[in-house]
């Protein structure tokens, strides 16, 4: 037996879930679906009630529930602000679309999918700063800065839009940076990778613990593993790494650190609520409470997503399985304020595989008249259903054919024994029995047949040919629009935009991609439901110009 809690289906996608986020105190909640839909729904009576959607262009990268409104993250056109009905309030248009978005006291920060900085105001308008930030590969929030890293492993922190510190880079052969995270506020947690210096040797996966306030490295600490998520609690810092390992620090760092959890897989998500650590990786939630038990959550998919609530009260997570041919995995829901329970781990998965359960009907169920479908003919149709013939499967049947043979049976002049033509007999039990057999009808199997043949391919359309000419930076973004593809059962599922190298490089429709002098070939896959899909493909020409 382990531990586990009471878990439910708070939403049924239809799509795979690209994006999910819960309001602070756990009332309102969002999530993006496929190529840009939006949902927005309310607890009402104790459980979320959808209360708004919106489509947006392409890709939802990321939600932001915020003062009774939704901001919303695509990679097409970049950052929309909703109402809770899904009317827009306003957008920023981000020429190479948005890849990651944060919320800090005065501004929104979004990265774009070329690495570059964009500050937003509230209403929209855009945040002056006198510094340019590009190439940057990790972004996250400490308190009032904001977090940058770059290609080249330098960390940056901004403070109301300005740069106030920078963390000196280390190593001849370079580094990069796997995690940013922080604790109290104003210390800063980086995960870094050096390089190897000899071919053979193991590279240097480390721990660093900084001041931003009096700029300055407090601690250094080797791993074995590369840190992906920190979070922190009362004295403590949790670190959670790529060998599924959670390692909890003591924040004057006289001790060693301690074995907080062992996930087995990499930590894709790292709270810690009330009492409660929550850890989420591959399909699991893992929970670890004050007094050291543990509990486990097991999911249909693997768990990318998870949003808690302040008061943990309200916990939602969701991901896939990465399976294109099963169905989409549910967005599940639990409280931390319920108590652990013990479970089979058998009935780990219940919650997501419920099944309907079959009532057997009575005998006066099964042999009663059934009128209940007919008020969905036509009264000429009820009439020429009970004009039918219905055929005659009884044994009076045998017996008109028996009696019809009298005439030709005749007792033996000999020996008094009945004188019977057999062959005629059969045949006309034969004819008896062809008229109690109840047979498909031809006409029936036809229409069968024309469903099955009307099944139709969906067609992929990925538009015309490109030709352009860069810009002053030495290259050019160009959109490719497959939108034009189309399916007359509306059955298509999945996006496949692929490079000339085979590479995948987009799930969605519409997709925009920074070009440089030369000549390119993109193929657009579209697949349905039943698993038939096709290709086109275009040439793009980028003139230097």
């Amino acid at each position: 037996m382990l531990k586990s809690r009471s878990v439910r289906v708070a939403f049924q996608p239809e799509a795979k879930v690209t994006a999910l986020c819960l309001s602070s105190c756990g009332t309102i909640s969002s999530w993006a679906e496929g190529d840009g839909k939006v949902f927005i729904a309310q607890v009402e009576s104790g459980n979320f009630e959808l209360c708004g959607s919106w489509v947006a262009e392409s890709f939802i990268r990321k939600l932001i529930v915020e003062d009774q409104s939704i901001l919303v993250l695509d990679d097409a056109y970049g950052l929309t602000r909703l109402d809770l009905k899904g009317n827009v309030l306003w957008q920023f248009a981000i020429e190479a679309g948005g890849f990651e978005l944060h919320q800090l006291p005065s501004f929104f920060a979004v990265v774009d999918g070329l690495g570059r900085l964009f500050l937003i105001h509230p209403d929209g308008t855009k945040f002056s700063t006198d510094e340019q930030f590009s190439d940057i590969v990790l972004s996250s929030v400490v308190g009032e800065y904001l977090l940058l890293s770059q290609e080249n492993g330098q960390v940056h922190v901004i403070q109301n839009g300005n740069r106030v510190w920078s963390r000196p880079a280390r190593g001849e052969q370079g580094e990069s940076i796997t995690c940013l995270g922080g604790y109290s506020g104003q210390h800063l947690v980086i995960g870094r990778e050096g390089y190897a210096m000899v071919a053979g040797e193991e590279e240097v996966l480390e721990v660093e613990f900084w001041d931003i306030k009096n700029q300055q490295l407090i601690h250094r600490y080797d791993v074995k593993s590369r840190l992906l998520n920190v979070e922190s609690f009362e004295n403590n810092i949790l670190c959670g790494f790529d060998s599924g390992q959670v390692l909890c620090f003591d924040e004057h760092f006289v001790n060693p650190p301690q074995v907080w959890m062992e996930c087995k897989y990499p930590i894709s998500n790292l709270f810690y609520r009330g009492n409660t650590t929550l850890a989420s990786a591959w399909f699991y939630i893992h929970g670890r409470e004050e007094d050291g038990e543990t509990w486990l959550i097991e999911h249909k998919g693997m768990t990318q997503y998870l949003s808690v609530s302040v008061d943990g009260s309200v916990c939602l997570f969701g991901g896939e399985d990465q399976n294109d041919w099963t169905e989409h995995e549910p967005i599940g829901q639990f409280s931390l304020d319920q108590s652990p329970i013990e479970v089979d781990e058998s009935e780990l998965t219940l919650w997501f595989e419920k099944t309907d359960e079959v009532v057997p009907l009575s005998a006066e169920e099964l042999y009663s008249e059934d009128d209940s479908m007919s008020e969905y003919f036509t009264q000429a149709e009820l009439d020429s259903i009970t004009e039918t013939p219905t055929p005659d499967v009884s044994l009076s049947v045998l017996q008109d054919a028996l009696e019809g043979m009298q005439g030709e049976i005749a007792p033996s002049k000999k020996d008094g024994t009945l004188d019977i033509d057999t062959d005629e007999l059969l045949s006309q039990l034969d004819d008896a029995i062809e008229k109690m057999a109840i047979l498909p009808d031809e006409n029936l199997l036809d229409e069968l047949n024309v469903q099955i043949d009307e099944l139709i391919v969906p067609r992929a359309v990925s538009g015309d040919d490109q030709h352009h000419a860069v810009g002053p930076d030495g290259s050019v973004i160009i959109t490719l629009d497959g939108s034009g593809s189309f399916d007359p059962q509306e059955r298509i599922k999945t996006w496949s935009w692929i490079e000339q190298s085979g590479k995948e490089i987009a799930s969605s429709s519409k997709v925009k991609v920074r070009l440089s002098p030369g000549n390119y070939r993109f193929e657009l896959r579209v697949c349905d439901l039943d698993g038939q899909w096709s290709s086109d493909s275009l040439q793009v020409l980028i003139d230097e110009g």
